[in-house]
């Protein structure tokens, strides 16, 4: 049996900006995959204690590329001490108040000397019970693990391999992956692709290899490089463009509520 007692050390948190940049995805596939990361980053984040309650995680995308934000993230997981019930105090001890192999073996198992051992009284009687403090990790160790695992996880009515039939498999190749929090960057890599700091503009407009420090940085810097990166300012820009132009009137008759939600 284990019971968490407390928790220890300060939260310190930093922002997380996530990046996954590809050839062109489907306009019609965007805000479903950028609603399945966010959903698949929040699993992850709250599992592995990573996010405070009240702070949330925000996930848009574009034509090459999907994006997560996330404000408040921890830095380093919470400690946590914890309480585990070993044997009942009659086995643990013998009459004469000596621990017995079974006490020496559970304090073995939780890697204390059998003099921390505690006696604790509970509705079944007294028990032998032991005190771990377990050191949370660091965010972004954490983050390295699974951060692959949200690429992957991500689903697609079909999906493209360019690393070999058995390598991971996206909707489009990636081309380049931005993982930074607090400004350093997460290492990790998927499918020959290194996470880094750097992303690319607008494809024939903007410039490539841009380095990006943050959440702020990277919507700013794509800005100057022609590049919207949240669907409901591409989709106002795109009216307000239209509305000043002839061409408004073909849009409308065309319908392209796709292509502007996109």
């Amino acid at each position: 049996m284990t019971k968490t007692q407390g928790k220890t050390r300060a939260a310190v948190v930093g922002d997380f900006l996530f990046e996954i940049g590809c050839e062109e995805l489907p306009a019609g596939m965007i805000a479903r995959a950028s609603n399945e990361l966010k959903a698949i980053l929040e699993k992850y984040f709250s599992t592995n204690g990573l996010i405070a309650a009240g702070n949330r995680i925000e996930a848009f995308g574009g034509p090459r590329r999907l994006t997560a934000i996330a404000h408040g993230v921890r830095l380093r997981q919470e400690d946590v001490v914890r309480e585990v019930m070993g044997p009942p105090k009659s086995v643990a001890y013998d009459n004469l108040g000596e621990p017995t192999r079974a006490a020496m073996s559970f304090a073995e198992k939780q890697g204390i000397p059998v003099s921390k051992l505690a006696i604790v009284n509970t509705p079944k009687g007294e028990y032998v019970s032991a005190t771990q403090l377990i050191e949370g990790r660091l965010a972004s160790n954490v983050l390295t693990e699974f951060l692959p695992q949200v690429i992957q996880e991500i689903t697609w009515p079909r999906s493209m391999y360019w690393t070999g039939a058995h390598g991971p498999r996206f909707i489009r190749p990636i081309r380049w992956i931005v993982a930074i929090l607090n400004g350093k960057v997460v290492p990790f890599s998927f499918a020959g692709v290194n996470a880094g700091n750097r992303t690319d503009g607008h494809r024939f407009l903007g410039k490539r290899n841009i380095q990006v420090s943050g959440p702020r940085d990277y919507e700013l810097k794509l800005k100057k490089n022609f590049v919207i990166c949240r669907p409901e300012e591409r989709r106002e820009k795109i009216e307000t463009e239209s509305a000043r132009r002839p061409v408004a009137r073909i849009c409308e008759r065309m319908k392209m509520k796709r292509y502007l939600n996109s």
